[in-house]
């Protein structure tokens, strides 16, 4: 059996392993990477006995020289995954990616989020595009709930509770493919309930659309939240391209920066979390679905512009 071909066995595996698509995705992208890369620098095909811990070393210090650390380290995980899987099934005598060490690196600034002024410009852009309420609802909901947007595209009706003054959605398509309940604040609500009228044909008061809303029937409630104009579902990459469409037409105007994403809404809501409640990063890991502290931690940090700001404001600064 030839190294490439163990790939897609072990693809097979990460998949009834309950592995979140995009992880299998990126770990076996990464090997199949390596693996081309093996047998360029070797000018033969890779066996599996040449796989070892000096052949991985030297790939993650070519890909080091022209890859982030994130990427570098991504790789790295997905070597030792694929090896130690390669030692279970008795392919390997041991896993040879087992001492294979991550690349250091300083800690990242906090993620860049958005100003006031920046997130009024989305939202009416939003509100003034093709699909004014869907659109609108799609990125309060991103930004009043810090939802990824996978999690947001996978969203059905039965998903939200909905009620005239209190809500809550269920994200059951959760990174590591757990779920989590977020409660839904006055905007996300509001946003909502104009997009749910338009799709009841009834009025937006909250009381009516919430009576609407709980009369759906069971096959009702299990359709997608979003549609495409042709009334399909919304995909991930139809609802990035919304969002790509509404950034451009603020950034001409200089009114939010042209780098935005849906990700940006979502460091956007942790800032703003932890600027009220400040240190309560168990309140923030369980909303955003964060299994690690850790991982939450990183907007305790200061952002780049944070750090120019204050070296900026020293006394030391003789020029302005």
């Amino acid at each position: 059996m030839t190294p490439l071909q163990t790939v897609s066995l072990w693809e097979q595996y990460l998949d009834s392993a309950d592995y979140a698509a995009a992880t299998v995705k990126r770990y076996c992208g990464a090997v199949r990477q390596f693996l081309a890369w093996h047998e360029k620098q070797e000018q033969r095909p890779t066996k599996l006995a040449a796989l070892t811990p000096i052949a991985l070393m030297g790939y993650r210090q070519a890909i080091q020289q022209h890859r982030t650390t994130a990427t570098t380290n991504l790789h790295v995980a997905a070597l030792r995954a694929w090896g130690s899987w390669l030692a279970d099934q008795g392919l390997l005598e041991e896993n040879p990616a087992a001492r294979l060490k991550s690349v250091g690196h300083v800690k990242p600034d906090a993620p860049a989020s958005l100003s006031d002024k920046e997130i009024n410009a989305l939202l009416r852009a939003a509100r003034a595009s093709r699909h004014g309420k869907r659109n609108y609802a799609i990125c309060q909901l991103l930004l009043q709930t810090g939802m990824r947007l996978g999690e947001c595209q996978a969203l059905r009706w039965q998903d939200i509770e909905y009620k005239e003054r209190k809500g809550s959605v269920l994200i059951r398509a959760g990174k590591g493919n757990k779920a989590r309940s977020v409660p839904l604040n006055g905007s996300a609500r509001s946003a909502l309930a104009d997009y749910a009228a338009m799709q009841f044909n009834c009025a937006s008061d909250a009381k009516v659309v919430s009576m609407a809303w709980s009369n759906l029937s069971q096959k009702q409630k299990r359709e997608p939240l979003w549609l495409s104009q042709k009334g399909k579902e919304l995909s991930t990459s139809a609802i990035g391209r919304m969002f790509t469409t509404l950034v451009n037409d603020c950034a001409v105007r200089q009114l939010m920066p042209a780098d935005t994403t849906p990700h940006t809404l979502r460091h956007t809501f942790a800032h703003r979390y932890l600027d009220q409640y400040p240190g309560d990063l168990i309140g923030l890991a369980r909303i955003l679905g964060h299994e690690s502290l850790e991982t939450t931690r990183v907007y305790l940090r200061l952002t780049a512009d944070d750090l120019a700001k204050r070296i900026e404001q020293m006394a030391l600064n003789a020029y302005e």
